[in-house]
């Protein structure tokens, strides 16, 4: 009786690992493919790479599952491990289009462009449908411009919402030591705080002359209103043009500036000259630059301010491995700026700085980011009115997160914070800034 009892268990163990278990194997990865389907068609390509991945091992080299996966990893950014799926799929049907398509996209997103134009027209000449066909026309035009093929133009328009602690960047002390005539005077415009409200928007032109050379322009400004101190409102406006030449992992720029900067809507500051930059490329995460940059500056009703200045600096851009993709980035500079008036060779001075940052891309839509920086300023003569060689030290560092909802739209909360340490009172200031503001890109 036990006997028997036993060899009825084993049967239906048996009966269940051949036949049923496999049923119900297939029908949980069916569930988990209209899953992914499903997730794909909601734009969850996370989500959907998520599901599919831990079942690469056994299905690799179906080419539903294979094509599924490729889709998910490409359109997920895990661009490379797509491409391996895609593959299987072309290897066992030449002729599938969308896999073909979607092979074509991630050259692109790879940065193999001469590639995906191929794969492209491999797709074309198959003579898929006007829907498919229209959007290969997309990705060209997009290859097109990525290469500098064709014209290119762009827009922003930006609203922001802030509190700043010093309006005026003034000092906070209120009364200050004149040493010249020996008397302590009243601070008339000590540190003032006030809430504000800011405006930006730009245009921007880039035409190409041949493969390698382009020629660009562009004009942004920005206004910030404060809520009471209405004195203290600022705005600037800036016009750059320029040349610029590309070949293979180098580029050089040149380009034109002019700026200028309003307080209570009255002219405060004009600052125009021109820039020299080369950029390589060395590999796919390290880039290096040089730069030189000779600027003349105009100081409306103060001429004795009126000055020309010349940088000369560096940088340096790292991609660390990862899933957050790391960034870290550098540059350092030094200079001179030199007073046009003679009688003011006071206001002569060396400069020398250094910035530093770095950003994690936690998800594709979702970016904090943090910058410091610091800058010395070393004059060259005696400060008639406070009797020493001034010396000023800037510190300065930023912490932000760039949210992008949908595509061309950022949002992006920020908390500054600049510190003036100079020996000289009425120039040491402090100051922080908290800001939330809303961007719209456009490109045609």
């Amino acid at each position: 009786m036990r006997f028997t009892q036993f060899y009825k268990k084993v049967q239906r163990w048996v009966l269940f690992t051949t036949f049923l278990l496999p049923l119900y194997a297939v029908a949980m990865e069916d569930v988990v493919a209209q899953q992914a389907r499903a997730l794909m068609q909601l734009g969850d390509y996370v989500g959907a790479y998520k599901l599919l991945e831990p079942l690469e091992e056994v299905h690799a080299g179906e080419v539903d599952f294979d094509y599924l996966l490729g889709v998910a990893g490409v359109e997920s950014g895990n661009v490379t491990r797509g491409v391996f799926a895609l593959e299987r799929v072309l290897a066992t049907e030449p002729n599938h289009t969308d896999a073909r398509t979607e092979m074509a996209k991630a050259h692109f997103k790879l940065g193999e462009v001469e590639s995906s134009k191929l794969e492209f027209q491999n797709v074309l000449d198959q003579k898929p449908s006007q829907d498919v066909t229209s959007a290969i026309a997309r990705y060209v035009t997009a290859i097109d411009k990525s290469l500098g093929l064709t014209t290119t133009f762009g827009g922003f328009l930006g609203f922001g919402l802030g509190y700043d602690s010093n309006v005026n960047s003034a000092s906070s002390d209120s009364n200050i030591f004149i040493p010249t005539f020996g008397v302590l005077v009243p601070n008339t415009s000590p540190e003032t705080s006030d809430g504000f409200k800011s405006i930006s928007g730009g245009l921007s032109i880039r035409h190409p002359i041949s493969q390698a050379v382009s020629v660009f322009a562009s004009v942004s400004g920005n206004s910030k209103f404060n809520n009471s101190e209405t004195t203290f409102d600022t705005s600037y406006l800036d016009i750059n043009a320029g040349l610029q030449y590309k070949r293979f992992i180098d580029t050089v720029t040149f380009s034109a500036q002019d700026s200028r900067f309003d307080v209570d809507s009255e002219a405060y500051r004009r600052t125009y000259g021109v820039t020299l930059q080369w950029q390589r490329n060395f590999d796919d995460r390290n880039q290096g630059s040089l730069f030189a940059q000779a600027t003349r500056l105009d100081y409306a009703g103060n001429a004795i301010r009126d000055a020309d200045r010349l940088i000369l600096g560096a940088g340096w851009a790292h991609v660390f491995a990862g899933d957050k993709s790391p960034v870290l980035f550098t540059n350092a500079y030094f200079g001179r700026e030199n007073a046009r008036d003679s009688q003011a060779d006071f206001l002569d001075h060396h400069l020398w700085g250094l910035r530093l940052g770095g950003q994690l891309s936690m998800t594709t839509k979702l970016i904090p980011y943090v910058s410091m920086s610091y800058e010395r300023r070393e004059y060259q003569a005696q400060d008639p009115i406070f009797l020493v060689d001034k010396e000023d030290k800037q510190y300065e560092v930023a912490l932000g997160l760039r949210y992008m909802p949908a595509r061309d739209w950022v949002i992006k909360p920020e908390l500054s914070y600049l510190k003036n340490d100079s020996n000289t009172v009425i120039n040491a200031f402090d100051r922080t800034m908290f800001s939330v503001s809303v961007r719209k890109d456009f490109h045609w």
